[in-house]
């Protein structure tokens, strides 16, 4: 018999029955940028360890059991057996009608044909903006052909093909955004991002509510999103589109869609489980199941019929789920650094140099301090 017993904050719930050695819970999801305390203080056990549990199979995301291993083990993972990663997933959405309307380039076609680059996004986006009521200055009121919301940058940036850090080949993680790709990429995101014809957190009416509003309205040609929030967009009378973040340049290989983990449940198992081979077992079964359950319900009734009305936005939501990016210095936040770009942003600062350099010791210590937690676990 499975039970779930559902919390408001299920880190908190679970840091208190495992400190008191409980064992009431066999599995533990609590959101992920929650939960990255937990396995440092010994609280969960590797899953590569629990038998049955192949995580090798398709209905696990492999990229985040790729980029969530710390001292190579991976204490918490996502897959099909939930759909809040799929709804945290950074995209964009597009009028269909204004691209007609202005003649512009078709954007599924750029994105199969690998020219869907940010400086290609800025090319068709500013041409839109326009001072539509002529009171001389441009407000929620006016066209705009691209609004970048509070997360867009450092999405621009992960899509991008950049990373705050990385393994090398031993498996170490490694600090690697100040590199002068990563340094040439963020310049080329807040000049875009900073820009007087894109729509942003510094225009008059420019939050989540007032763009939604004026997407509906035909106001906003391209706006960058969460998948989720496509609930705010389904009631637009014209056809609309879901793409994935655009690539940095046409030598890029592939996309990136960050996802936002701070409300992504990760699954992990707790050290003092009485019965792995059980868990692993059913938990095993749940995520496989789950792929023509939950996740056929999510993707192909809610999204690919209900929501999106053209079979192109189901073939990019192919290349979103496929890309998806995961990185342990944007879920950890040492001294900062996750948050960095979107502070950056905020403060209309484009010195990044400086503004890292701020912060630099700072991160690598507490960074350094989290390996050394990882590594004195058995």
């Amino acid at each position: 018999k499975i039970t779930q017993n559902c919390v408001e904050n299920a880190s908190d719930v679970a840091r208190r029955s495992l400190s008191a050695g409980d064992t009431e819970y066999d599995v533990t999801m609590p959101y992920m940028n929650n939960a990255i305390s937990l396995p440092q203080q010994g609280f969960f056990l590797d899953l590569s360890s629990i038998p049955y549990l192949q995580l090798e199979n398709p209905w696990w995301d492999q990229r985040a059991n790729e980029y969530l291993k710390m001292n190579g083990k991976l204490f918490f993972t996502t897959g099909d057996i939930s759909i809040l990663d799929n709804e945290c997933t950074m995209v964009m959405f597009f009028n269909k009608m204004l691209i007609a309307d202005y003649r512009l380039d078709n954007p599924y076609e750029l994105v199969n044909d690998n020219k869907w680059t940010i400086e290609k996004v800025f090319e068709m986006s500013k041409g839109i903006t326009n001072d539509v009521d002529g009171d001389g200055k441009l407000t929620h009121n006016d066209m705009w052909g691209l609004s970048c919301a509070d997360n867009a940058p450092h999405s621009f940036f992960f899509a991008s093909g950049e990373r705050i850090t990385a393994h090398d080949s031993d498996g170490t993680l490694e600090l690697v955004m100040n590199t002068p790709r990563a340094v040439e990429v963020i310049d080329k995101v807040m000049n875009i991002c900073f820009s007087d014809s894109v729509l942003s957190y510094h225009t008059a009416g420019a939050g989540f509510d007032d763009v939604s509003k004026m997407f509906n309205a035909s106001q906003v040609l391209f706006v960058t999103f969460a998948l989720v929030d496509i609930n705010a967009l389904r009631n637009a009378e014209f056809e609309f589109g879901i793409l994935p973040y655009p690539l940095y340049d046409e030598n890029q290989r592939e996309y990136n869609c960050l996802i936002s983990t701070g409300l992504v449940p990760a699954l992990s198992v707790p050290y003092n489980c009485q019965n792995t081979e059980a868990v692993g077992v059913t938990v095993e079964a749940m995520a496989y199941y789950s792929v023509d359950t939950l996740t056929a319900a999510y993707y192909d009734n809610a999204l690919k019929t209900r929501y999106i009305r053209d079979d192109e936005s189901g073939e990019m939501l192919d290349i979103i789920f496929a890309s998806r990016v995961y990185d342990l210095g944007f879920i950890y936040n040492w001294g900062g650094i996750g948050q960095l770009i979107q502070n950056m942003f905020y403060r209309k600062s484009p010195y990044f140099a400086s503004e890292y350099a701020k912060i630099e010791s700072k991160v690598t210590a507490e960074m350094q301090k989290t390996i050394d937690a990882f590594g004195a676990i058995k």
